[in-house]
């Protein structure tokens, strides 16, 4: 038998090697389009490589420190719809909506009401000058519907002051009946994490509805606080639990409210038995400018993305 030459060698190990490719991609190939469709049925606008690579950037960020400084508000709000729905598949009673204008957010309450929802929250946002988020709770009462705008940071700063203005516009006169008010909780430190704490605390709205009554009652009877003046955070603490300060990210702050709550300084905030003030300095970091600050809205919002792709 004739002997092949190396040119024929060589193509017989590229063809060989080329099957082996394609038998390989093809065997990958499940797996990809599983990939593929969890992204779509989770109405996840990013590729599962792409979540995969923001997901190692995140984790990059709190490693080196640079998640100080920063922005993830933009990614946030791109992934806000698959992790509101994930939110409401995880607990159905939750009801919760992301609200992306202010004629979607009273749409969507109007709707709560006539269907005789007794409770539910909203997500709203605003974009024009830098994205921000704050969540809405509603509770009806002997027929009476009260809305409360939980702003995780405070309203002294353009984009929270803006957004809180517009939905309290828009709820004035399109839902009149309903008594509306603005809470300040003043645990947000870093820029970009009210989407987040948003998410959280749409959360807590609904595990801890029953301990929220008074809040709603009060604010129904016109005594939670002045008419179009926020209810500042020190006057607040004195109506949530615990579990609400849990990504509290400022350590006077968290002082402040175990201060005015001192039941609070003993209590569990999570399965594994941590205090607040013991959560609290295990998430501790020391940024650049010798500023201590909890890392903790940014290890939730590793963990909520990961969820994503299971």
């Amino acid at each position: 038998m004739k002997p092949q030459d190396s040119k024929s060698s060589a193509q017989i190990s590229s063809q060989t090697q080329e099957s082996e490719n394609t038998n390989e991609s093809l065997e990958n190939l499940p797996a990809s389009l599983e990939q593929l469709n969890i992204t779509k049925e989770k109405n996840i606008p990013f590729s599962h490589e792409e979540l995969k690579d923001i997901i190692t950037r995140l984790e990059k960020d709190i490693a080196d420190g640079s998640w100080i400084t920063s922005d993830y508000a933009n990614i946030d709000f791109k992934l806000m719809p698959a992790l509101v729905e994930q939110a409401n598949a995880k607990y159905p009673e939750l009801c919760l909506k992301f609200a992306m204008t202010s004629q979607d957010l009273c749409l969507s309450i109007k709707e709560a009401i006539e269907n005789g929802v007794q409770s539910s929250r909203y997500i709203v946002n605003m974009k024009e000058k830098g994205t921000h988020f704050a969540v809405i709770d509603h509770q009806a009462i002997e027929n009476k519907v009260s809305l409360i705008f939980f702003e995780p940071a405070k309203l002294n700063s353009m984009n929270p002051a803006m957004l809180a203005l517009r939905t309290q516009m828009a709820i004035q006169s399109q839902l009149p009946d309903c008594h509306f008010s603005m809470v300040e909780m003043d645990i947000q430190r870093s820029s970009s994490e009210c989407g987040m704490f948003s998410l959280a605390l749409a959360k807590k709205l609904h595990l801890e509805a029953d301990k929220l009554q008074k809040m709603h009652k009060d604010n129904i009877n016109g005594v939670l606080c002045k008419p179009d003046t926020a209810l500042p955070s020190h006057k607040l603490d004195q109506y949530l639990p615990t579990s609400f300060y849990k990504h509290t990210q400022g350590k006077r702050r968290l002082e402040e409210y175990i201060k005015s709550n001192p039941t609070a300084e003993n209590e569990k905030v999570n399965k594994k038995g941590e205090t607040l003030r013991e959560r609290f300095e295990k998430n501790l970091v020391t940024t650049q400018e010798e500023k201590t600050v909890s890392v903790s809205t940014h290890r939730k919002r590793v963990r909520e993305y990961k969820s994503l792709m299971m």
